[in-house]
């Protein structure tokens, strides 16, 4: 398993590494010379420059994407002088590394994010992530060789596809790093090992308790009465002994952490907090690692957890519980409901309730845990965009393959490209009129990634489109009158408000650049259609919202601009920037990427 885990992890690294710095070449077969012939079997070349050891990284590549995300054929290899060199993973990692080095300190995108960095950029700590990532993806490779085909097959269950996600984000040199897990962290709180955990409680006492909920219930009491039934007698004597203490979640493993912070130890021995150690439902964590669901339990629980995943420790923040209270009771006000009538497709997982431990009115931000919305069953055919759009591990498939098989069989007389290209309309149907309504109309948007996009499936076409994690929910300074007049508190409490320039970045980043450039290139992949094809569909969907939202800058700038602006993950995590802490303009690396959706000269007096 660690050949093929090491190509995978390989491919994570090029692709990112091509798209974001821009210096490669494509080679197809009638432009390679003999000894690249040989190397190649004549597929198409993908060749990096290593301009340190005035060398090349050559990488045969078995599908090549028009959007960005290459499948490589086999290991690179360097070519130095008209020789090709035996160099392991490692090596050629870390002079790609060497070379993304002089390539950020040559170009603009440091001095955009870090322009007081005056020291040398230090590639080994992502030299380390890299490896990391690729023995994890080893170890989960290995735990479920013989679920593979699962993967891929029609029908899924939500938490099947959140733990079917093996290969993890596709643009991101390091997608399996999680700092902080050792030995057995990898297996007990994993979702690719299928890993399910009870969380653990503690009893507090009701001063050193903060919490709220949407509802303007108390969800400590919530809490304590789902969980009676689960307790045991000793237990029970515990809650009759403490009867006002409120009943707090911790994740297991931030359980284990914080006993070593002196405030539990003093709390502690005071008798403020009662350890009660893990009960209650089987919890299977999720995509994100922390947020645990069950189709058992009434909510999924989103705890802290002080480990750091690909690019930030993920610790939920204060501002992120207001934000999950204030969309919740948005969403069922009068103006949520009326908006949610007018994009009936188009559906929220609310967060809204929390509870943390505090000191002198201070949340202590490392024990908030947020109560999410649980509205999924067995039956329900509801898929993280992300497996969706994953290869198989060791073929060259992906889900789509399945799905468009069986719709295939439904209706013999279409043929493959009619197929594909009906499923990716009715998926824009779903998705993008309704989030456009909503984004010009009434000035909110939210990170679509793959991640944080969940579509519901019925008989395998897309019937509802499922936001969640309300980190990414935005409020447009100059759209949202309306909402922030009724909840001013998005902007003074939760800090969910941006200007126009700055949501139309992200949004056209999550929502394009990575959740339907995601799926165009998945699409693709499977031969039924060319990417181009759904590129132009796109396109076309596009030309007819701006004829009806003709001052829209997003809408201008996705049809009109050369770029679009696109996350680097490479570069965030050269530069160690944390997502979640670092101010709101210096989360990440953004560069900019040739726009494939721009309209040609030709085209522009129809628009």
């Amino acid at each position: 398993m660690k050949a093929l885990a090491s190509r995978l992890a390989m491919q994570h690294l090029v692709n990112a590494y091509s798209q974001e710095t821009g210096k490669s070449i494509l080679l197809e077969k009638y432009q390679q010379n003999s000894s690249q012939l040989t190397f190649s079997q004549g597929l198409t070349l993908l060749v990096l420059p290593l301009d340190a050891i005035q060398s090349q990284l050559l990488v045969p590549l078995s599908y090549v994407s028009t959007v960005g995300r290459h499948r490589i054929a086999t290991l690179p290899k360097v070519r130095s002088k008209g020789q090709f060199q035996n160099m392991s993973c490692v090596a050629m990692v870390a002079l790609l590394l060497e070379e993304l080095v002089m390539t950020s300190r040559a170009g603009d995108a440091q001095e955009e994010v870090q322009p007081c960095q005056t020291t040398r950029l230090d590639p080994a700590s992502l030299l380390e992530r890299w490896i990391e990532s690729r023995d994890a993806l080893t170890q989960f490779l290995t735990l479920r060789q013989h679920e593979f085909d699962d993967f891929i097959q029609l029908e899924q269950s939500f938490i099947e596809t959140e733990q079917a996600l093996i290969l993890g984000h596709s643009m991101h040199p390091a997608p399996k790093s999680r700092v902080g897990f050792v030995h057995e962290d990898w297996t007990n709180f994993s979702p690719e090992a299928k890993s399910q955990t009870p969380m653990h409680y503690w009893l507090v006492a009701p001063d050193y308790i903060a919490e709220g909920d949407a509802l303007n219930t108390s969800i400590s009491s919530e809490l304590k009465q789902h969980l009676y039934k689960h307790l045991s007698n000793t237990d029970d004597a515990c809650l009759e002994k403490y009867p006002h203490y409120k009943l707090l979640p911790l994740h297991p493993w931030q359980a284990r952490y914080l006993q070593c912070k002196p405030w539990f130890k003093q709390l502690k021995s005071q008798d403020q907090i009662v350890d009660l150690g893990e009960r209650a439902w089987a919890f299977s964590p999720t995509t994100s690692v922390r947020t645990l669901a069950s189709f058992d339990a009434p909510w999924m629980l989103k705890p802290s957890l002080s480990v750091m995943i690909t690019n930030s420790i993920r610790v939920n923040l204060a501002k992120e519980c207001y934000r999950g209270e204030m969309t919740h009771q948005l969403w069922h006000s009068t103006l949520g409901q009326k908006i949610l009538a007018q994009c009936p497709t188009l559906k929220a997982l609310n967060d809204p309730a929390w509870i943390a431990l505090k000191q002198q009115d201070e949340i202590i931000n490392e024990t908030i845990c947020i109560f999410r919305d649980q509205p999924f069953d067995k039956t329900q055919q509801v898929s993280c965009i992300a497996s969706l759009c994953q290869d198989h591990p060791s073929q060259a498939q992906n889900r789509f393959d399945t799905l468009f098989a069986y719709l295939h069989q439904q209706n013999p007389a279409q043929d493959r490209g009619q197929i594909a290209l009906y499923w990716f309309q009715k998926f824009l149907d779903i998705s993008l009129k309704p989030l456009m309504h909503v984004y010009h109309q009434y000035g909110m948007a939210f990170e679509s990634h793959q991640q944080n996009v969940l579509l519901e499936l019925e008989h395998g076409l897309p019937k509802y489109l499922w936001l969640r994690d309300n980190q990414g929910f935005y409020y447009i300074q100059e759209r949202a009158t309306e909402v922030l007049s009724l909840f001013p508190d998005l902007a003074d409490k939760a800090h969910a408000v941006g200007s126009q320039e700055f949501v139309d970045e992200r949004f056209s980043y999550y929502f394009f650049g990575n959740t339907l450039f995601g799926l165009i290139n998945a699409i693709g992949a499977t031969g039924w259609i060319k990417e181009q094809q759904l590129l132009d569909e796109l396109q076309q969907r596009l030309l007819v919202l701006f004829a009806q939202y003709p001052e829209s800058s997003l809408l201008h700038v996705l049809l009109y601009q050369e770029t679009l602006p696109y996350k680097a993950n490479l570069l965030t995590r050269l530069h160690e920037l944390d997502e979640l802490i670092a101010p709101v303009e210096q989360q990440s690396v953004y560069v900019q990427l040739s726009n494939p959706l721009q309209l040609k000269q030709k085209d522009a007096r129809y628009a």
